[in-house]
């Protein structure tokens, strides 16, 4: 079972490799965990192009579950503030 961010990356080298991240953005990563379910949330501070002609950049949280192996899982959700994802892993 995952229960670090640097186990996390240990399984998922390439996820985290600084290509990976300059490429899409990203700004940084916490490992939550959802008050009811108990498990494990990626939450990925990332830069998210409005549209593709003006490049104007806007900072989102991605929430993505974790398997008990350390599979990072689909995007769940997408919310604007740190304060967001706190009720969304209040409510998981």
């Amino acid at each position: 079972m995952i229960k670090t961010l640097q186990q996390l990356k240990k399984v998922n080298p390439s996820w985290f490799s600084p290509e990976n991240k300059k490429f899409f953005g990203d700004i940084n990563y916490k490992l939550l965990t959802g008050s009811k379910s108990k498990n494990k949330f990626l939450i990925q501070h990332t830069n998210q192009f409005s549209d593709m002609f003006t490049g104007i950049k806007k900072a989102v949280f991605v929430i993505k579950p974790i398997t008990i192996d350390g599979k990072i899982g689909p995007r769940v959700a997408t919310v604007e503030t740190i304060e967001k994802v706190k009720e969304y892993l209040k409510l998981n």
